[in-house]
């Protein structure tokens, strides 16, 4: 069975590589009205065909409400470029993703301490707790769970929860920059008091689409 982010950017990758070969065979115009109308029928087709894994089911019926609702407004070509980017970017052995390291991990903490953010790792977070930053950008990591998260071999083999406080759009791409895929819980409550909460997970295989960094 494929893991989600395999198969979504399977998906991308498929839809924009059909995209690309109907407008240079003159069938689907390069307008985003055509290319919505493309890529909804095409949306609805894959669902009925049942052609991906049961993992994409969710994803493809909200591109479907999107498409319906919205028009070229759902901008679904840009969804699909900027998934198939991202994932593009992920370090990998053809198509599994490479395991994530305790480096990777430690060189994303000391990226945003440079940007003046108070970084915490020193403390369990088994229940609701207060954390006083005075305003500055706060990012927070249990301990005991970061410790069970790391293997003897330096990797990551068990998801590990950010709580996080802050410019979430720096945080995403600071992240990515260092190979590390964010996926959102929730943007404000969580064990944290005031701080939202995003999950790491092994070989970046979470279960649906992560928080997309800003690419050039």
């Amino acid at each position: 069975m494929a893991y989600f982010y395999q198969e979504i950017y399977k998906l991308v990758s498929e839809g924009l590589q059909e995209l690309a070969e109907s407008q240079q065979s003159g069938k689907t115009p390069q307008n985003p009205v055509s290319e919505t109308h493309f890529l909804s029928a095409w949306v609805t087709k894959a669902i009925k065909q049942q052609r991906y894994e049961h993992c994409m089911a969710k994803t493809l019926a909200a591109w479907q409400q999107q498409a319906r609702s919205m028009g070229k407004n759902a901008q679904l070509k840009q969804q699909f470029e900027h998934i198939h980017q991202t994932f593009s970017g992920i370090p990998r052995d053809e198509n599994v993703a490479k395991p994530i390291t305790q480096a990777q991990i430690q060189s994303f903490y000391q990226k945003l301490e440079q940007a003046d953010w108070l970084v915490t790792t020193g403390y369990e977070v088994s229940r609701k707790v207060t954390h006083h930053t005075d305003g500055q950008a706060s990012l927070v990591v249990c301990s005991k769970q970061y410790q069970d998260a790391i293997s003897e071999q330096g990797e990551l083999v068990k998801p590990i929860s950010l709580y996080v406080r802050g410019d979430v759009k720096r945080l995403i791409d600071t992240a990515y920059q260092q190979g590390l895929l964010l996926y959102k819980v929730t943007d404000y409550k969580s064990k944290v008091k005031y701080h939202g909460e995003y999950i790491v997970y092994p070989h970046n295989a979470g279960s649906h689409i992560p928080e997309l960094p800003t690419i050039a």
